[in-house]
């Protein structure tokens, strides 16, 4: 099967070769088997807490395996966060398809329960579906630096794409800073869209609420002078 366009789109981020790459959320596991198929780690293991997702990418994993003589992979079915890193190792996790705020404590948990020798080796590639605002904040909150960031528009939707890691001392912004181009129609959409939904948000808690709409405003502002 071919990689969706948001699927694509991480597996152009991964650029440098790897110990291990923990493929998180993985559901078909069609991420994964391209980055195993390009040989950037020693070993990709599959992650995900649905049983029946698991037996079945293990029984396509056999398969696929017979034909790649140098994949090395595991399939591990368990909640993301409890995740067990290897120690000196250079590693990258990928998590997308799920909420920010879900992805922030499955990043949180998994910090939590390593040494920062173990970390320092780390970087995620995240993908969230929703909240990323909150989450943008909890990754600056947890020490997390900017790699790069990008939007992506798949099915009429759009997405944010992040590289992060601990090494890296550029900023996470809430409202996102280098992903934006707003000469692009669709960046303008997209704006308008999140000051619209945190609009609505209001009615819940208005006084943060409102203050995530001046930021993307002034957000739209800032790039649209420096783009005149």
């Amino acid at each position: 099967m071919k990689l969706s366009h948001r699927l694509s789109a991480i597996n152009s981020l991964v650029d440098e070769s790897y110990d291990v790459i923990w493929d998180c959320c993985c559901d078909h596991g069609l991420l994964g088997m391209t980055l195993l198929k390009r040989e950037v780690a020693h070993k990709v293991v599959f992650v995900d807490i649905v049983p029946e997702l698991m037996d079945a990418l293990s029984n396509t994993l056999g398969r696929f395996a017979d034909s790649n003589a140098n994949s090395q992979w595991q399939v591990q079915c368990k909640d993301v966060s409890s995740i067990e890193l290897t120690a000196d190792a250079k590693q990258l996790i990928i998590i997308a398809g799920v909420g920010g705020e879900l992805l922030l404590r499955l990043m949180q948990k998994i910090i939590e329960n390593h040494d920062q020798q173990t970390l320092n080796q780390l970087s995620f590639i995240i993908c969230p579906v929703h909240h990323t605002y909150a989450l943008r904040k909890g990754l600056a909150q947890l020490g997390q630096g900017l790699k790069s960031e990008q939007i992506i528009i798949e099915n009429k939707r759009f997405y944010e794409l992040l590289h992060v890691s601990f090494k890296s001392n550029i900023p996470i912004e809430p409202t996102g800073c280098s992903m934006w181009d707003f000469t692009d129609k669709h960046h303008q959409q997209y704006v308008k869209t999140l000051i619209a939904h945190y609009t609505r948000m209001t009615k819940k808690e208005p006084t943060y609420y409102e203050q995530v709409i001046a930021d993307y405003k002034q957000l739209n502002l800032v790039k649209t002078n420096r783009a005149v």
